[in-house]
């Protein structure tokens, strides 16, 4: 039984492990040939360096701190996790500026309305690099940057909202919309003057833009700029329509705003478990349901631990997925390794002492919802933790246990008079010879029956009565191998005995 558990918890260690690893991996920054040498293959790339541990307070007047995120292919949920664990992460490498590299065909609306908010929580500069297109939502979110610059063959535009299918929203829904979309990015943007006229015209095709007397885009027609129509001036005085400056790559726009500064640049990778973060996710209830359920079937049935291990890891793979959705950090993962051993030191130790399972078993049930949080970086502006941060996550706890509860009543119903579960059940005869199935006798012991402890029960462990032997619990204290035992009481599980006292 103490090896049983032994495995379960180093399992649990383990997997904890993988996935610190996971989230190192996920949002590890793009390593330069030497991480503190200047690099010197290529004359744009001449002061560009990476730190990927600098935490620590920079001089803009003296160093420009740059990260930079990647927005690629159509975006949904993998885009968001992305932008918001990469703008976590220059929250707390203190960086000065964060640019999206952009070149996407657009994507989910629900997904770039939740990177609108996630970039608008970022106090310092932020920029969209348009390398390609930045067409229908990423058109959207390069408005609510302060600066949007292009490459000299970049195009932007045609914002129209469809339907997932590529249909057409209703007329009043879409009205709604394109309101409420016109309407933020007046609220991140205010200060550039035709940001919100441009995004409209590109959004609504029933919007004719017509400044300084110029008709730009005609009435039934979606907006689209090129690098040099979004740079031509307008206005007194004047100003560019859309653009910040046209550059041929990263680099040098990153030298040019630089200025002759010293330049730290991070870069986010994405990587495919950006893609699986996205349906753990979404089946967060499902599998901490079945990872609940493995644990309790473990505790209730002898054997290697096999569903203890399957626990452990559905339970690790949703603090996975979050966590490479950018939503915590590694406390949670921490807050569930402690309670986890709180409960192995109580089982296999002190059995029945309850002191240490009970804030254990909180313990791990905390470390799940607070893994499930969207937690900020102290350093976040205006970022409170309150218990609305914790409603979503505790419903897929909620939900998880009911799912668990249910498959466990079902469990219990109806796979107890199957021929795998007498397998699972009979561990073997007295003398350990494995047995084929159709040898396995089923025949349970009453109450009253008194057999041998042939393990010692901590409280659980293995009885032998009639040449089979059955997982037992003592209900007080323990009981030692060899120990003669009395039945009190069964269940589908096993048996709750007392030792027969000479």
């Amino acid at each position: 039984m103490k090896f049983r558990f032994a495995v379960i918890f180093i399992s649990t260690i383990f997997f904890a492990s993988f996935d610190l690893v996971a989230q190192a991996e996920e949002s590890s920054l793009v390593e330069e040939p030497s991480q503190s040498e200047t690099i010197t293959e290529n004359p744009s790339e001449r002061l560009v360096q990476s730190y990927p541990d600098l935490a620590v307070p920079i001089d803009p007047e003296k160093t420009l701190a740059v990260y930079v995120i990647p927005v690629k292919n159509a975006i949904g949920q993998p885009t968001l996790f992305a932008i918001r664990s990469g703008i976590k992460e220059a929250i707390e490498k203190n960086a000065s500026l964060v640019i999206l590299e952009m070149d996407t065909p657009g994507g989910e609306l629900s997904a770039t309305l939740d990177i609108m908010k996630t970039i608008d929580r970022f106090e310092g500069g932020t920029a969209t690099f348009i390398n390609e297109e930045a067409i229908s939502a990423g058109a959207i979110i390069a408005s609510v940057t302060r600066d949007i610059y292009f490459t000299p063959r970049a195009t932007m535009g045609s914002s129209e909202v469809v339907t997932g299918s590529g249909q057409d929203v209703d007329d009043s829904m879409k009205r709604k919309i394109n309101s409420l979309l016109t309407s933020k990015v007046d609220a991140y943007i205010g200060e550039y003057r035709y940001r919100s006229q441009v995004l409209e015209a590109m959004i609504d095709p029933d919007v004719e833009l017509v400044i300084d007397g110029e008709t730009l885009s005609k009435e039934g027609k979606l907006l689209n700029l090129n690098a040099r129509r979004a740079h031509e001036n307008y206005g007194d005085p004047s100003q560019p329509l859309l653009g910040a400056g046209i550059h041929d790559d990263l680099d040098s726009l990153i030298e040019s705003i630089a200025d002759g500064r010293e330049i730290v640049r991070h870069d986010f990778v994405t990587t495919w478990s950006l893609s699986l973060a996205a349906h753990l996710m979404t089946l967060s209830p499902v599998l901490l349901g079945l990872g609940i359920l493995a644990l309790l079937v473990e505790f209730k049935t002898p054997g290697f631990g096999v569903f203890g291990v399957a626990g452990i890891a559905l339970i690790a793979f949703v603090n996975f997925g979050h966590n490479v959705a950018g939503l915590s950090g590694y406390e949670g993962l921490i807050i569930f390794v402690i309670g986890a051993l709180l409960v192995f030191i109580e089982v296999v130790f002190f059995p029945g002492v309850v002191l240490l399972a009970l804030p254990g078993i909180i313990m791990m049930l905390g470390g799940i919802v607070w893994s499930m949080a969207d937690i900020w970086p102290q350093e976040t502006p205006d970022f409170d933790i309150t218990f609305d941060l914790f409603l979503t996550p505790i419903y897929n706890l909620v939900g998880g246990i009911l799912i668990a509860v249910v498959l466990f009543m079902a469990v219990a119903r109806f796979l107890p008079k199957s021929v795998f579960w007498d397998r699972m059940i009979l561990a073997g005869s007295v003398q350990g010879a494995s047995q084929g199935l159709g040898s396995i006798k089923s025949e349970r012991p009453v109450a009253g029956a008194e057999g041998i402890a042939v393990s010692d029960l901590f409280p659980t462990g293995e009885i032998e009565i009639g040449g089979q032997r059955f997982e037992a619990r003592v209900e007080v204290g323990s009981v030692s191998k060899g120990s003669r035992i009395r039945v009190l009481r069964s269940d589908v599980f096993g048996y709750f005995i007392e030792e027969v006292k000479e």
